[in-house]
């Protein structure tokens, strides 16, 4: 019995250190794709994805500003990673990476304020060969900026 409870309490404080390990990764494992000018949101976040999952996390998009996202798979993982925008209120898919190349960067100006479920899935068997792991670290960097005026 006591074999079991140290067995489970090594599998817990694995699985901990694991999301710990995670908790910042989009500020230090995304590389700012973006142009100048972009700055930090604090709804970006990052989590530990096992091959075959997925994640949804909502955010707010504001009218007036240029948003750049960035989707950051550990190096573990092998490409294939998908996203999409998605309108919470209607359902509508306003981006998939699967029509852009699987590109895991895009910007966009926001000209209505809007609530959108960001969908992230890493398909499974998707760690290099010659690793074993449990599950790797995502991280989704969102930036902004004003919408710089244009025009007359």
């Amino acid at each position: 019995m006591k074999k079991f409870i140290i067995a489970i309490t090594a599998i817990v404080a694995s699985v901990s250190m694991q999301a710990q390990d995670c908790a910042g990764y989009h500020k230090k494992g995304c590389s700012q794709a973006s142009e100048a000018g972009f700055m930090y949101n604090s709804q970006s976040k990052s989590g530990v994805f096992a091959p075959g999952t997925s994640s949804n996390m909502k955010v707010v998009f504001y009218s007036g500003f240029d948003y750049s996202i960035s989707v950051c798979p550990d190096k573990l993982l092998a490409n294939g990673l998908a996203f999409k925008l998605v309108d919470s209120k209607t359902g509508e898919v306003l981006y998939d990476n699967a029509t852009d190349n699987k590109s895991t960067h895009m910007e966009f100006s926001c000209e209505t304020t809007r609530a959108v479920t960001i969908q992230v899935t890493v398909p499974g068997a998707t760690i290099k060969k010659g690793q074993s792991v449990d599950g790797a670290c995502v991280g989704v960097l969102i930036e902004q900026k004003p919408t710089p005026k244009v025009g007359f």
